[in-house]
């Protein structure tokens, strides 16, 4: 690893600095954790999500072409995963312990296995995949390709692209809202 990269949880120190302000009124932001990554320093970071079941972060680090997977008990490094060229976005998918990385440098959605903590297929999509959003309840995945115009939807019992919707303009990062039950 490389003493000089520092990576600082901006999400989890908003979340304190939040939970903070409703409690004593205080408006300030606080570091609260940072860790020593490997990779080139200086070098662009992009979404992170949380595997609620194991207790893993998993950060895409877009610039180096490589996605880690972060144990939030231990805050060590479980897996450098590879073949994530251009890794934005970043979606987990529980109930088959895998992820899903939108590689805007390959143009592809690659299918990360937890297990085997390594890209096991990619998808070819339009152009540039960025930010994504998971529907449980349909086993859908959904995936802006930004510059493409269009949104990847993902059957993930299968990992096959099922459709691709086209827009007019660019898409943006797609939310799936669990009590409407839309994207």
């Amino acid at each position: 690893m490389q003493s000089g990269m520092m990576f600082v949880l901006g999400t989890i120190a908003l979340a304190a600095a939040v939970g903070m302000h409703a409690q004593s009124g205080a408006s300030t932001l606080k570091k609260v954790k940072d860790y020593d990554l490997p990779g080139p320093p200086g070098k662009r970071f992009d979404y992170l999500t949380i595997d609620t079941d194991d207790d893993y972060l998993i950060s895409a680090h877009l610039a180096a072409n490589q996605t880690y997977v972060i144990d939030l008990h231990t805050d060590k490094v479980l897996a450098t995963v590879t073949d994530t060229p251009g890794a934005e976005g970043v979606e987990y998918v529980p109930e088959f312990k895998k992820f899903y990385t939108s590689n805007a440098g390959g143009n592809t959605i690659g299918v990360v296995d937890m297990k085997q903590m390594k890209v096991v297929k990619k998808l070819k999509t339009e152009s540039k995949p960025d930010g994504s959003t998971y529907a449980a309840p349909y086993h859908k995945l959904y995936v802006s390709d930004e510059r493409g115009k269009a949104a990847a939807i993902v059957d993930v019992t299968k990992d096959e692209i099922i459709k691709t919707l086209h827009c007019d303009s660019e898409t943006g990062m797609p939310q799936y809202d669990p009590v409407a039950r839309k994207v």
